[in-house]
Formats: C-alpha cells, sequence, structure tokens
C-alpha cells in the first residue's frame, strides 16, 4: 500500500504556502513522462496547483466534457464522474456533494481545476518535488489509500452538514450566453463524453435541462415503449423535478441522475428494443438523488428531455430503418440487414429446431414481405414489426440446424447459416449442451480437461479425441447466460467446446447412455459459499516497492495459497480478481465480486516512507446499511480477520480501521475487507514477507479467519 503518495499528494496542499502568493508555473509528470505543450501550463494559484482538465484528464484514458451554460467542467475516469462549476467549492462526485478547498477557474481563456481532489477521487498517486515545483501523478497506482492514523495524510473533502435538506443547485446565468461564444477550452461544441467512438451511443438531446429548485419529489412509475406505443421511456414524477444528469459509460450503460428525488421504482427490468435491462435504485440519500441506469444494446442514439411541467423525463431512442435481403448460395443462407446505421441485432434459438428468433431492436422494416424461397437450411421467413419498434423474423428450418456466424459493417449485419455441426444441442430451459453419443460412442468422460477462464467468461472443454462427427462450427445462443458455443480443434487434433458466456458462470458434466451432458449454472447454484480474494495492485500498477520486494507480487502469491487451501473444502468456492501479474481496474473487480461473492478478502501490503521503522498488520472495512440484515457485517469480519492474522504472526497489532475512499470496500455488496499484512518500507518486515514461511503462515491465518466466519455466522445467503 502506498501510503506515502497519499501524505505527498496532501504536501501540495500544505507546504504550498512557502512558495510565492499568486500564479507562478509549476512541472507536471505523469506515468513518468512530463508534460509539456499545453495551451494553458499548470500553475500554483492561492498556494494550490491548478491544471487543464482536459490536457491532464484526457492523458491518462478519462473524458472531459464541458457545459458552458452551466459553466460545469464534468471529467468522467472508468465508472466514475465528477462534476465541478467554475467559481464554485461544491463538487458533485458520482451524485453525492463534495467540498473543495478551491474552486475551478477560468485562466487565460481555459479552464483549470484544482489538482488534489480529482486526483484523489480517481484514486491517482500523487507526488509533490517542493524544489523543482514538480507534481507528479501515477494513474495506475490506484489503491487502498493512506494507512498510518499516526499521521494523517491531511483534509479530506467532506460532505456537506447532514442538516441541509436539499442538494445544492447551480444557479442559472443571469444572461443567455452569446452563442459565438465557445468554451473557455476552445471547443466551439461541448465535446462528447466519448471523444467520437464509433461504437458508442451519441446524446442527441435538443435542448438542455435547466436546473431549478424544488422540494423533494417521488419517482413513481417508469413506462417502457411497450405502454407508450413510441420508442421511448418516461420516468414519472409526483411532483416537479428540480434537475437531472445523464452520461454515457463506455460499455453503453446510459446513466441518469435524477437530482432531489426518492425513488419508489427499483427493477431490474427486462426491455425490447435498445434497451436490454433498466436498473433503478435510492444511488444517495444526502443528497437524495435516484440513479436510473439503462444497459444498451448497441449504440443508437438517444435523447432526454423534461416535460413543461416538469413532471415527466422522456428517454427517446432513434429508429433505425432496415431492409432486409436473403440470399440463398449452394452452401449457405444468408440473412442481410442493412439501416441507417448498423442495426442492432439478437438471436434465440428457443425455438430449436423449428425455428431461429431474430430481433432488431429500435427498427422500421421497409419490406414486410414473407420470404417462401428455399435456401439450404431455411424453409421460409416471416417477418413481424412489433408496436414497441422491435422488429421479429423467424427463420424456419429445413432438416438440420446450421452453425451460425454474424458479420458486421457500418449500416448492415450479415446473419450467415452453414454446415459444421451435427449430434449437438442446446436445450435453452436446463441451460444443457448435449452431445450425442453415437457421435462419440467410446469417450470416457473422466479424461475430459476443463478450463474455466471465468474472468474472461469463456469455459473451455478439450475433449481426448478428435470426434469429427461433430464438426466444426458455432451455435449462436444468446441467452442472458451464454453466447456462443463453438466447436473447433487445437494443435493435437483433439476437440475443444468453447463456452463463451455473458456473465461468470460454473459447469459440469455427466452423461447418460445416450448422451454427455454439459450443464452451465450461475456459482451460487453449485457453492453453497464463494468467496472473491482479491490481490491487490498488478500489471502496470506494481504497488508499494521497497527492499527489492513489489507489492503485487507478494500479494498474488498469498492470495493463490489462501485459494489453494479454499479449493479443497467441498462447500466453498474460490474465485480471484486476477491470477497473474495484470493490471485490472478497481471497478472491475468490484463488479466481478458482486456477481458471486458472499465473502470478499482484499489482499495488499503496507509502505510508510520516511518512517522505516513502522510494523504491523491492520485490516479495513466499511460498515454499509445494507449489512444491517446479514449473518455477519464488514465490521465483524474485519475483527475475525485482524485476530487471526496477529495470533500467527505475531505482528505489531495496529486494529481494524475504517474509511470511506477504498473503492472496493466502498462499492462491493457483501461483507468486504481489506488486508494490509505488513510494512514494505521497514526492511525486517519486507524480508519476512518475502519468504515462503511466512506468506504460508499469513495464508493460513487467512483461511481460518473464513472458516471462523462460516462457521459461526454461516450460511450467509
Amino acid at each position: 500500500m502506498k501510503r506515502f503518495t497519499y501524505i505527498l499528494a496532501f504536501v501540495v496542499i500544505i507546504i504550498f504556502p512557502t512558495l510565492a502568493y499568486g500564479a507562478a508555473n509549476a512541472r507536471l509528470i505523469i506515468d513518468y513522462e512530463e508534460i509539456t505543450g499545453l495551451d494553458v501550463p499548470p500553475i500554483i494559484m492561492n498556494n494550490r496547483v491548478m491544471v487543464p482538465a482536459r490536457g491532464i484528464f484526457e492523458r491518462v484514458g478519462g473524458n472531459v466534457e464541458w457545459n458552458y451554460l452551466h459553466r460545469q467542467v464534468t471529467v468522467q475516469y472508468n465508472n466514475d464522474i465528477l462534476v465541478m462549476t467554475i467559481n464554485e467549492t461544491i463538487a458533485w462526485r458520482n451524485g453525492e456533494i463534495f467540498i473543495m478547498d478551491v474552486p475551478p477557474i477560468i485562466h487565460n481563456n481555459r479552464t483549470l481545476i484544482p489538482l488534489r481532489f480529482p486526483a484523489e477521487a480517481f484514486g491517482f498517486c500523487v507526488d509533490w518535488d517542493g524544489t523543482s515545483r514538480t507534481a507528479i501523478i501515477n494513474s495506475g497506482n490506484s489503491g487502498s489509500g493512506y494507512s498510518n492514523n499516526e499521521e494523517p495524510p491531511g483534509e479530506l473533502p467532506k460532505p456537506p452538514d447532514p442538516g441541509d435538506k436539499h442538494p445544492y443547485l447551480p444557479e442559472k446565468p443571469a444572461d443567455p450566453p452569446d452563442e459565438h461564444t465557445g468554451p473557455p477550452d476552445g471547443h466551439t461544441d461541448p465535446p462528447s463524453i466519448h471523444n467520437g467512438n464509433p461504437n458508442l451511443a451519441n446524446d442527441i438531446s435538443s435542448v438542455p435541462i435547466q436546473p431549478e429548485s424544488h422540494p423533494i419529489t417521488n419517482i413513481i412509475t417508469l413506462h417502457t415503449p411497450r405502454e407508450n406505443g413510441a420508442m421511448a421511456y418516461t420516468i414519472i414524477a409526483s411532483s416537479s423535478i428540480s434537475d437531472v444528469n445523464h452520461f454515457l459509460l463506455a460499455d453503453n450503460r446510459l446513466v441518469v441522475d435524477i437530482y432531489n428525488s426518492m425513488t419508489y421504482i427499483t427493477g431490474p427490468f427486462f426491455a425490447d428494443g435498445p434497451v436490454n435491462e433498466i436498473r433503478a435504485s435510492q444511488f444517495t440519500r444526502s443528497p437524495y438523488v435516484t440513479r436510473v441506469v439503462f444497459e444498451l444494446t448497441n449504440h443508437t442514439d438517444y435523447s432526454v428531455s423534461l416535460s413543461y411541467d416538469r413532471h415527466v423525463l422522456t428517454i427517446a431512442f432513434a429508429v433505425n430503418n432496415v431492409t432486409i435481403t436473403p440470399i440463398f448460395n449452394t452452401h449457405t443462407d444468408t440473412l442481410h440487414i442493412r439501416g441507417d446505421f448498423q442495426p442492432s441485432v439478437r438471436l434465440s434459438a428457443a425455438s430449436y429446431p423449428q425455428y431461429l428468433t431474430i430481433y432488431v431492436d429500435n427498427a422500421s422494416i421497409d419490406n414486410m414481405e414473407e420470404f417462401k424461397q428455399d435456401g439450404v437450411f431455411t424453409s421460409h421467413l416471416q417477418i413481424v414489426r412489433q408496436t414497441n419498434g422491435v422488429a421479429v423474423i423467424h427463420v424456419f428450418m429445413e432438416n438440420a440446424w446450421p452453425s451460425i456466424e454474424l458479420n458486421h459493417g457500418k449500416d448492415y449485419v450479415s446473419i450467415i447459416l452453414h454446415g459444421g455441426l451435427s449430434g449437438i444441442r442446446y436445450d435453452f430451459w436446463s441451460r444443457e449442451l448435449r452431445i450425442s453419443r453415437d457421435i462419440i460412442p467410446n469417450m470416457d468422460i473422466t479424461q475430459l480437461r476443463h478450463n474455466n477462464e471465468y474472468l474472461l467468461n469463456r469455459y473451455t472443454l478439450t475433449l481426448p479425441v478428435a470426434a469429427d462427427g461433430l464438426g466444426l462450427g458455432s451455435l449462436y445462443i444468446a441467452d442472458n447466460y451464454i453466447c456462443t458455443i463453438t466447436v473447433h480443434r487445437n494443435g493435437s487434433g483433439n476437440t475443444k467446446i468453447v463456452f463463451d458466456t455473458a456473465r461468470v458462470m460454473a459447469f459440469t458434466v455427466h452423461e447418460t447412455p445416450a448422451e454427455i451432458i454439459i450443464r452451465a449454472h450461475l456459482p451460487q447454484e453449485v457453492h453453497p459459499v464463494i468467496v472473491v480474494i482479491d490481490p491487490g495492485h498488478g500489471g502496470r500498477d506494481p504497488g508499494a516497492v521497497h527492499h527489492g520486494v513489489r507489492e503485487s507480487d507478494i500479494v498474488l502469491t498469498i492470495s493463490h495459497m489462501v485459494a489453494e487451501r479454499l479449493n479443497r473444502h467441498p462447500n466453498i468456492g474460490v474465485y480471484m480478481t486476477r491470477h497473474t501479474d495484470e493490471f485490472v481496474p478497481l471497478a472491475q473487480r468490484t463488479e466481478f465480486a458482486n456477481q458471486v461473492a458472499d465473502l470478499f478478502v482484499s489482499v495488499h501490503a503496507n509502505a510508510v516512507v520516511n518512517r522505516p521503522n513502522v510494523t504491523g498488520i491492520e485490516t479495513w472495512y466499511i460498515l454499509h446499511p445494507r449489512e444491517d440484515n446479514l449473518s455477519i457485517n464488514s465490521r465483524q469480519f474485519a475483527q475475525i480477520m485482524q485476530r487471526r492474522l496477529i495470533n500467527a504472526s505475531g505482528a505489531v497489532d495496529r486494529g481494524i480501521k475504517t474509511t470511506p475512499y477504498f473503492v472496493v470496500l466502498r462499492d462491493t455488496t457483501m461483507p468486504a475487507v481489506l488486508l494490509e499484512v505488513g510494512f514494505l518500507t521497514n526492511a525486517q518486515e519486507a524480508a519476512r514477507l518475502a519468504t515462503t514461511v511466512h506468506q504460508q503462515l499469513l495464508a493460513q491465518a487467512i483461511y481460518q479467519g473464513i472458516l471462523e466466519v462460516l462457521d459461526m455466522h454461516g450460511p450467509l445467503r
């Protein structure tokens, strides 16, 4: 753990008074590269480092949007959104208000923001070299935070007073902006939050939603296009809505935040058209913010608007005008679907083996005729128009079920049906792939090789024979669990069956006299208890590195030792957020854990510069209100793990600690702890942590702590 980076981040604030008051240039290094050539260089103003928002955060993979009507700058990094207003010290981080000590400013017609708050909000590591007046940012070292209460790193951003009844709303501009006046960063139009990525949806809203101050409203219902008869979703409030913010994440999730509102809708709602799923929640209560997330099936243009009385919020999607053309050749049947833009296509074999169903989301079909020309596999096509904007095509089969391939272009999708597989079928109701024994009559299923690459959503079953009778090709499943099942040969000539999944799945294999059956399960259907082990850092983020020891290496080894022990337990399923020295974003770790885990353990090592004598073990937790009804909460979990580690190691007991800022604890939904197993800045402790004996001792203590939780507080579901 890199405590020194957080201390030094605050040194930027605390030590700057020794510098000259007013504006003076500063140097900036991001990920070991000095940043030069900016329109406006970083400056020191009023004892704070101020940096150009776009020039800094787009270099580390973030996106910056300027709203010159509200004079707001929005910075998106991974799944975190930070909104700041010019000359205002109140900022929004993921819908929660924080107070900054200095506001963003406009300097030389450019937007400058304070370095400290955004860097800490996104988990970056920040150093300050006072001699050369250089700020150093490491975007990869997002981690657990500081961890020595004896020397706190400074004042953290603080939420507003709990007595505040309503969220802060920026004032309307006193005068409308000059239409010729562009945003301060020099762009004439507000930039897209995804920098024009053609694979992402575009916001085509025509009128920005202006904030107004109203009493707290209730979000009472959500109407779908099926109910509206149009390609629009409407969110109904009991009274006027104060303000709405919306943004698009990199995986085509549209997030709509409704400020000053309490929700009476939850979800998930499964939808048709351009939306796969909708989730709603009370995102925060101080202030009250309702968050509605639309999981889009494709990059369909959208708009967000508010009715005149501010009671109805509408999310509408552009309709794609498509033409369907069947092409029958000697060996293949192809269905060519062309539109104004690339059609969003979903396939379902739920009516196997009678017909394949093709859904074209958010589409209006130009040609409605029924095609009856026989193909190699198809007898005829039936095209159905639905009122909720989804085109449905039934492809009726002849005698054989084909393999299916999809080709995508800028404005088309081609669905190609061809021969290749036989003696194999997928049962949608039981999530089972059934292989006829006639194809592989003498195969011993104990010789099958299994490889569940769950972090990649892939499971591979290698048969010890060629199984030529199966053929080669893919089944397109798309049932919210399995995407495709592909049969191919490896370099040794053996047959591999590869399941590409839509989420983390577990697999079992059994046989009957007639069939070999491969079943896909949700992990919770297989394991009574699931533990996720999270080795901190990895890849381009090594964590703390001292005395020749890398934190990312040490914690990965200990985590593997814990997983080996847990795997031997018949009632525990164990998953890891990384298996090798690879970089895994924090949001990806928490999203993975939230899919499967009953318990979450993040393993780290500590560091504090200029304090080489500091040693010991500490355990961090965040106690969430959602844990009130659980048999064990994160604080109790932390107490058990800390006691086990101290008793086993004899290390200095630094106790259990809590913080609101550790992402892997804040955003996980099960009892979760973060273990700091020692200080790498202490030479003796670093040497001890590098030994296999000490690693095994710590791993055994973690394992025993997990067993104690299960013995005393199980079952956890």
